[in-house]
């Protein structure tokens, strides 16, 4: 046999959700040893013993030894998104955030409303603060969406739009700079829409990025990066990947299930169901688009046992995506419950030619705590 073809074969991509509760951090990792983060947020508390959530910032230095990510890219602003980052990267801006051991960001990814909100305080005022320095320095960074208020903003800070033209993804697109056959992924980009900047007040959960990833591999396997969209926009993105007859587009063989498994990504106006009723459009999304063996992943605390808690995840929410996930032959995994709810650990997904597959962990009986899961509400943090 071929010596090249072996090592394919055993060469892989890599993605791995780590347990936060409820909060957001997936990290790509390309065979060609490339480095994509989505979203950081370190939410373990280092005082109680009890918390059974990763240290983020450890985690990711055991499996990202270099000085540096080729992409980090923010979904949206949203605490559950973006806790702790200023604490752990180099950032241009201010010398205060450029100490030796911090992650250096080749390429920083934000939607538009990261620099168009104001009045921001905390690690979302830092972001835009540094969002805003690359922008204005017209390198490193990618700014998703060009809605009408961007080009207001570049103009008040004696910006031409034009200079920084190649620095700007709209929906419909694919990100410059990933193509398929050169860096083993393509991302095509589904949100944030101009519109949902322009025409109202901006909504962080109906502005945020949300991406299909493609891989190299024998199927071509595809990944949805559902951040915290919710179901109105789904059905946007829905409504205009068909108009576009880009049905492609949609397909995964791995969701990440958006909103920390709350029903208001699938239907805001039904609660109180066994199952929630998607609409029309996200039944069509899950149920046609969804490939056979698919992948579910909930970035959440652990499945409540009862119907219509106030935060997420919701009950209602996690047996619909189990429904899919059964019919699909396929399965729905929930990052506070994998492989235990005793002792999370990360759940990392490989991607090769044979397919995608997750890596079990097995954790030794004497390692796994006693002590039972947090009850709803015991340290979470608010998903918003």
């Amino acid at each position: 046999m071929d010596s090249n073809k072996i090592k394919k074969q055993y060469m892989s991509h890599k993605i791995t959700f780590y347990p936060l509760g409820n909060a957001d951090t997936t990290l790509i990792q390309l065979e060609n040893g490339k480095n994509i983060l989505f979203d950081f947020a370190n939410t373990r508390d280092t005082n109680d013993v009890n918390d059974k959530r990763v240290d983020l910032p450890a985690e990711l230095n055991k499996s990202v030894t270099g000085s540096s990510y080729n992409v980090v890219a923010f979904s949206h602003a949203d605490n559950d998104h973006i806790n702790g980052f200023s604490e752990f990267f180099y950032l241009e801006h201010a010398e205060k955030y450029q100490g030796k051991n911090r992650k250096k960001i080749d390429d920083l990814w934000v939607p538009a409303a990261v620099i168009l909100e104001t009045n921001l305080n905390g690690d979302a005022a830092i972001l835009r603060a540094e969002a805003a320095y690359r922008l204005k320095n017209k390198q490193r960074i990618k700014v998703f969406s060009k809605p009408d208020k961007l080009k207001d903003w570049l103009e008040k800070e004696g910006i031409k739009p034009d200079e920084v033209k190649h620095l700007i993804v709209n929906a419909g697109t694919l990100v410059p700079g990933w193509m398929l056959d050169t860096q083993g992924v393509e991302f095509f980009v589904h949100s944030p829409f101009a519109e949902h900047i322009d025409d109202r007040d901006i909504e962080r959960n109906e502005a945020c990025i949300v991406l299909q990833a493609t891989f190299n591999n024998t199927y071509n396997s595809k990944v949805i990066l559902g951040a915290d969209a919710v179901a109105s926009l789904w059905d946007d993105i829905v409504s205009v990947t068909k108009y576009y007859k880009r049905e492609t587009r949609l397909n995964w063989d791995i969701f990440h299930i958006s909103h920390h498994c709350s029903y208001l990504s699938l239907n805001a106006d039904d609660r109180g169901n066994p199952a929630t009723v998607p609409t029309k459009k996200i039944k069509w999304l899950f149920e046609a688009q969804g490939n056979t063996k698919g992948k579910l992943i909930s970035p959440s605390w652990e499945i409540p046992n009862k119907l219509e808690e106030v935060q997420p995840p919701h009950l209602e929410a996690a047996n619909y995506y189990r429904a899919v996930a059964n019919a699909k032959a396929g399965e729905f995994k929930v990052t506070m419950e994998f492989p235990n709810k005793e002792k999370p650990e990360p759940l990392v997904i490989e991607i090769n030619d044979f397919g995608v597959s997750i890596l079990k962990t097995v954790i030794p009986a004497s390692f796994i705590s006693s002590k039972p899961a947090p009850r709803a509400g015991d340290g979470r943090v608010s998903a918003n």
